[in-house]
Order: structure tokens, then C-alpha cells, then sequence
């Protein structure tokens, strides 16, 4: 009868569980961290008012303003004193420049917003934060403003949400090392103790290889469940999923499976049902998983002098593919019986196998162990 290991209960590892807890927590932070938008619907509420517009209209007013003050002065004021030559240009120049004054007045105003924008802008390249940009007028300046202003906004949120990730990541790292760390250095102390040539007690090295075995699996466990938290995102997502020609594929991993069981000894048999072509959709990492688990799996319980035999079954719309050993003889495991295997790597294929719409049926027959993976056609 095959033994699985019983579960780790993660919900009793604080670290763990506040660790991802507050990783979770920020990312919905970060995920929500959007900038202010006061700032465009003001922008999009006010009447516009264009710049060039602008400046032709005041320059119109500068120079009908100065045809009016030229006529004024020659045909009125300057009859009046004399008819003075030099007068006369005073009066031509006196127009000009005041036209050159209004304009030069409001060049200068927006050349000096326009500086504005530049020191802005040089300020988000290089990472500052610390002010926005004023916002002057109703004209597209002021647009270009409040769009800088916005850029500022995303910056801003892009560099924390950066910083938050990278502290995340290290207290992440941290916490993992420290769980990994502490039974992994049980393990190599109890193994320490059964290398120890002073030790002849036999019954203490045994209980220290049941011991060492039990935190192996609670190590094999944590990261198993660390996977399926980092890398699956509770199922949800992360998973590559792409369209393989599926008899080449198949080939491949049942060849890197059939090629680790040889050298463990193992005789492989392996009946091939699939004529026709077909294509499989799925992520081909975890695929290779589910075969490198179901391989540990016979290497850990089958019987070495009894060969492992694969068969590969193409129906319409699924491929079936079965694995078939004999476990290693003991008197319990007398008619059939449905393995409970969660929390054993039985448990994370069902899990793997589930996300690609399939399925994963297994059950053991005195001393024959027997798994049905399911796998849909992609059409």
C-alpha cells in the first residue's frame, strides 16, 4: 500500500502566512494606487481658450491701438506745434514701441512658463518629486502643464510601487530562507548523529531518520505550497499557455521520464495507441512537473523487479495517458483502494491538472498502483 505524507499545515507558520498576507495586501494597494485626476477634469471643464488666438488678438488691439495714437499725434497734436519734422518721427516711433512693449510684455510672460515647464519636466527625469508644476491660464500651456503634472503622478506611483516591491521581496526572501533554513538544519544534525561512529544504538538512528524524513517532507511541502502561492496566484493566473504539436511533445517527456527510470533501475514499457496528429494546449512547465512527480512517485513506492508500463490512449477530444506499477509487496494492501493524496505530489498534479481543464484519477488494486491523466484536444 502506498503512504503518502501527511499534509503541512501552513495556517500554523506565522512568518508564512504574514508574509504573504502582507504581500497580498500590497499589491491590491498598489494595484488601486492611481493619481489624482482633479487636475485633468478641471481641465477638461474649463472653456478654452487657445494661445495663438490670443496673441493675435492682443497684438490686433497693440496695433489699432498704435494707428489710432499715430494718426492722433500727426493730424492733431502735431499741426498744433508747428509741424515739426523731428516731431513728426517722435510721433511715428512713439506707436512702435508701444506695440513692441505690449508684445515683448507678453512674450516674456509665456517664455517664463515655458522655463517653468522645462524645470518641471528636468525635475521627473531626474526622479523629483517633491512639487508640481503651477497651473497658469487657460491655454495649451497650461495643458502641457497639467499633462507634466500628470507624468509626475505616474512617476511617482511607479517608484513606490518599486520600492514596496523590492522591500516585499526581500522580507519575502528573508522569511522563506529562515522556514527552509530551520528544518533543513535538523536534518543535517540528525544525519550527523547517524554518521556519528560513537553512536551504536540502532533504535536512536532510526527514530533520527524518521525525523530527518518528516522535515524533509515538510520542506518539499512549503515549497510546494510556496509555488502555488508565488507562481499560480491561487490558480488564478501565471500559467503560459500555448498550442504544441502533441505527439512530439509527449514523446519528449515520456523519453526524459522513461530515461530517469532506467537509471534507476527500473524496466519501462511503453504502448503507444496514437496514429493521427494532434495538438495540445498547455503550459509545458508544469506539464514536466506532473511527469517529474509521477516518476519520484514510482521511483519512491514501485518495485524495482516489476516494469513500469506507460499507455497513450487518443480519443476524439482527450489524450489519456496511463502509468501502471507494481508496489513493493506488503500484506496491507489487499483489494482496491482510492488513495487520499492531498497534500502529496498527487495532489499538486490534480492541481496542475485541473488548471489545464483536465483531470487525474488514481487508485491502487492489491499491489498495482494505476494513474488516468486527462488531457482535452486543443482544436
Amino acid at each position: 500500500m502506498i503512504k503518502f505524507k501527511a499534509p503541512v499545515d501552513y495556517n500554523h507558520i506565522p512568518v508564512y502566512n504574514d508574509c504573504m498576507i502582507k504581500h497580498e495586501e500590497r499589491i491590491i494597494e498598489l494595484k488601486t494606487n492611481k493619481p489624482d485626476q482633479t487636475r485633468r477634469k478641471k481641465s477638461q471643464n474649463r472653456p478654452d481658450e487657445e494661445l495663438v488666438p490670443v496673441l493675435i488678438k492682443y497684438l490686433s488691439f497693440a496695433l489699432v491701438g498704435a494707428i489710432i495714437l499715430n494718426v492722433s499725434l500727426n493730424l492733431i497734436l502735431l499741426p498744433i506745434l508747428g509741424g515739426n519734422p523731428f516731431l513728426s518721427i517722435l510721433f511715428t516711433i512713439i506707436p512702435s514701441l508701444l506695440v513692441f512693449i505690449i508684445i515683448s510684455h507678453l512674450i516674456r510672460k509665456k517664455l517664463s512658463y515655458l522655463k517653468t515647464l522645462q524645470k518641471g519636466s528636468e525635475r521627473i527625469a531626474a526622479e523629483n518629486f517633491e512639487s508640481y508644476i503651477p497651473l497658469l491660464g487657460h491655454n495649451e500651456l497650461t495643458d502641457i502643464a497639467n499633462n507634466v503634472n500628470l507624468i509626475h503622478d505616474l512617476y511617482e506611483a511607479k517608484n513606490k510601487a518599486e520600492s514596496l516591491a523590492k522591500m516585499e521581496n526581500h522580507h519575502i526572501i528573508t522569511s522563506v530562507s529562515n522556514e527552509i533554513h530551520a528544518p533543513l538544519s535538523g536534518i543535517i544534525g540528525y544525519l550527523e548523529r547517524i554518521q556519528n561512529p560513537d553512536e551504536h544504538d540502532f533504535s536512536k538512528k532510526e527514530a533520527y531518520l524518521k525525523i530527518s524524513l518528516k522535515k524533509a517532507y515538510q520542506v518539499i511541502s512549503f515549497i510546494d505550497d510556496l509555488f502555488e502561492h508565488a507562481f499560480t496566484d491561487n490558480g488564478k493566473g501565471y500559467y503560459q499557455f500555448k498550442v504544441y504539436n502533441g505527439k512530439p511533445l509527449i514523446h519528449q517527456l515520456l523519453n526524459t521520464s522513461t530515461q530517469t527510470l532506467k537509471e534507476a533501475g527500473y524496466d519501462v514499457v511503453e504502448e503507444n495507441c496514437i496514429e493521427r496528429d494532434f495538438s495540445l494546449w498547455v503550459d509545458l512547465e508544469q506539464l514536466q512537473r506532473i511527469f517529474d512527480y509521477l516518476t519520484a512517485n514510482v521511483i519512491k513506492y514501485a518495485d524495482p523487479d516489476k516494469p513500469v508500463d506507460f499507455g497513450l490512449i487518443l480519443n476524439k477530444n482527450e489524450l489519456c495517458i496511463i502509468l501502471r506499477n507494481k508496489t513493493i509487496n506488503n500484506p496491507d494492501a489487499a483489494g482496491k483502494k482510492i488513495i487520499d493524496a492531498e497534500g502529496s505530489s498527487l495532489d499538486s498534479c490534480r492541481k496542475i491538472i485541473t488548471r489545464h481543464q483536465g483531470r487525474i484519477d488514481y487508485y491502487q488494486l492489491n499491489q498495482l498502483f494505476k494513474v488516468e491523466l486527462i488531457l482535452p484536444i486543443h482544436q
